[in-house]
């Protein structure tokens, strides 16, 4: 970017007697409408202005107010004329470019010395100029490059028909969460549907980055609209409960009779895999010796097993810390992986999920010690007001093994109720069709830190704006690229803040910092 803006300076001060005929930067009033998607064909998009600007993947467009009033100082703008929006690229060809928008369509010539490129238009009553700048060596790509932009813009055109969904975003794989988190909180909305989804999809890559502030604020949102049942918090304070430690002794009780054992987590709670992590010694140590993911992809369970390793292919939702924490500690104890999800399009998923655990475990191994962790209601036993059976009650019907299932899902919104991290109680006491379909319930309110760990290192965030710090066990040189790794820890730290990173004693720690836009930070 640095580089770029040498480009333009130089570009504009060979112009003879420019700077004497330049106005006092101009910034927009629609520039902080402005919302970037990289990960969407880099789109800027402007809802005040109906815009729709895509561009390229080596595009980076100024974000910061004061960096960009900088830009356009020497930048002779026609009267009337502001810069939305300024884009330089990071890779050959080099040039930068700048839209403008004028309330007035007028006769003026508004070309400005030096450009490379200009092409302007009316659009109701508003005047758009796309201006810009390159070395001559460079001029050639450039036009192309930027009447591609030209040709593709929408002025006063934005509509639902110019956006995929927001999960379209998500099949990057990156440890870059913010980057993605910060796309999805800038995706466009269209109806409800749209919102809900983004809500979904906030939470998800907010939770991948730990305890912050963007997560706690978008959860409380969320369980702000789950209304309080007055029976289940009259079962609550009249039932004794397991609390604690003491919940992970129950738990391994009750397993050790038991081949299967059941647990589910909601997807944007990483501490429900906390409970599943905090359990492995002590179900090893009763004969379980396979974990079975419904997040574990199918395609990467023999190289998982074989290699002992994950990574981002392994799965998506084992890209979040936790998870990645679970896994590593179920292959150094030994257990085996299985990925039992179902994609076959002909046939029911829960069918499907239900034969694909049995063939990979108990038609192999009929003496086989099974420990499943499912996504919500997969696990229930009784079947849906409308007739639908899941994957735990197929399972028992089909195979004749009854799972011991343990639900987190259901009462999650309650955490507040569970201070010493878990409670634990039997789901008869409950009257709900609904919270009996499983044996126990669980409440978690496990704390999303690694437990394990007694040293810590100062990190300092120098920058104005948050960074995304991640951690990895490695003993590569500061400046490696991480690209396909898990980190074993990351987190947002805000602006001039500082926090404590964990380090794992005796092991060698890679640290490395990004902005939201995806740049790595010294």
């Amino acid at each position: 970017m640095k580089m770029n803006v040498r480009l333009v300076c130089a570009v504009l001060i060979g112009a003879a007697g420019l700077f004497s005929a330049c106005q006092s930067a101009r910034i927009s009033r629609y520039y902080a409408h402005n919302g970037y998607l990289s990960l969407y064909d880099n789109v800027v998009y402007n809802d005040s202005l109906s815009l729709f600007v895509p561009s390229f993947g080596d595009v980076a467009f100024e974000r910061g107010t004061k960096k960009l009033r900088r830009l356009v100082r020497r930048t002779p703008l026609a009267p009337g004329d502001s810069v939305v929006l300024w884009g330089s690229t990071e890779a050959p060809p080099f040039y930068s470019f700048a839209l403008t928008v004028n309330e007035a369509c007028t006769d003026d010539d508004a070309a400005i010395a030096g450009t490379i490129f200009h092409r302007d238009t009316c659009v109701n009553g508003r005047r758009f100029g796309l201006f810009g700048f390159a070395e001559p060596a460079g001029a050639s790509s450039a036009r192309k490059d930027l009447a591609s932009i030209w040709d593709r813009m929408g002025l006063d055109s934005l509509s639902a028909e110019r956006f995929p969904s927001v999960f379209s975003i998500t099949e990057l794989k990156t440890n870059k969460v913010y980057e993605v988190l910060d796309n999805v909180q800038q995706f466009p909305a269209w109806s409800d549907q749209d919102r809900w989804n983004r809500t979904q999809l906030v939470l998800t890559y907010a939770s991948f980055l730990g305890n912050n502030e963007a997560y706690r604020q978008t959860l409380v949102a969320l369980e702000r609209n789950m209304m309080g049942d007055t029976a289940v918090r009259h079962v609550l304070d009249n039932t004794t409960a397991v609390q604690g430690s003491d919940v992970l002794d129950a738990i391994v009780d009750e397993a050790r009779s038991r081949r299967l054992v059941m647990i589910n987590e909601n997807h944007f709670y990483p501490n429900h895999r906390m409970l599943v992590a905090d359990l492995l010694d002590s179900l090893k140590a009763v004969g379980y010796r396979y974990l079975a993911l419904e997040a574990l992809d199918p395609e990467q369970e023999t190289t998982v097993n074989a290699a002992r390793q994950i990574n981002l292919k392994t799965g998506f939702y084992t890209q979040e810390q936790q998870y990645g924490r679970l896994l590593r500690k179920a292959l150094e104890l030994g257990f085996t992986l299985v990925a039992y999800e179902s994609s076959d399009p002909a046939k029911d998923r829960e069918e499907g999920q239900a034969e694909n655990l049995f063939k990979k475990t108990f038609a192999k191994d009929p003496s086989a010690k099974v420990l499943v962790l499912a996504g919500m209601d997969h696990i229930l036993e009784a079947p849906a007001p409308n007739g639908k059976k899941w994957m735990a009650a197929l399972f028992k019907e089909r195979y004749g093994i009854d799972p011991l299932t343990i639900g987190q899902n259901d009462l999650k919104h309650l955490r507040h109720l569970a201070p010493e991290g878990y409670l634990l109680l039997n789901a008869d006491a409950f009257g709900s069709d609904r919270l009996r379909a499983v044996d126990y319930q669980v409440i978690n309110s496990r704390p999303m830190a690694i437990a394990e760990v007694s040293e810590t290192r100062v990190y300092r965030n120098p920058r104005k704006d948050s960074v995304q710090v991640l951690l990895f066990l490695s003993d590569k040189p500061a400046g490696a690229v991480m690209t396909n790794e898990v980190p074993y820890f990351t987190t947002l730290v805000p602006g001039r803040a500082k926090i404590r990173l964990p380090v794992v004693p005796g092991k060698p720690v890679l640290v490395m910092a990004y902005d939201r836009q995806g740049n790595r930070v010294e």
